[in-house]
């Protein structure tokens, strides 16, 4: 997964393109989603170059992998599905 592109739409959040691609390449957790169309997506939470915390989807294509969504701070739902503590917009549930 070496050639990555980000659509126009992950970037509805305010986040630059190098911000996406800067948490893509500097994920601390990934996971595979299998789409009922045959399509691999892809989930991570990685860091941009401020250390902020941003929630990154992409597809794997042909050509690479297209990230098409990008969120700051990263879902709950993209915590759990990583098995990472915290959610809620990055507050901690830990007892």
């Amino acid at each position: 997964m070496n050639d990555v592109f980000v659509h126009e739409h992950a970037l509805v959040h305010g986040l630059t393109e190098q911000q996406v691609l800067h948490a893509w390449r500097n994920a601390v957790a990934v996971a595979r989603r299998a789409c009922s169309n045959g399509e691999v997506d892809f989930v991570a939470i990685g860091f941009d170059q401020h250390g902020r915390s941003i929630e990154v989807v992409g597809r794997k294509k042909p050509f690479g992998v297209l990230i098409f969504h990008a969120n700051t701070p990263p879902t709950a739902r993209a915590y759990k599905e990583l098995g990472l503590t915290g959610g809620a917009h990055g507050h901690d549930r830990r007892q």
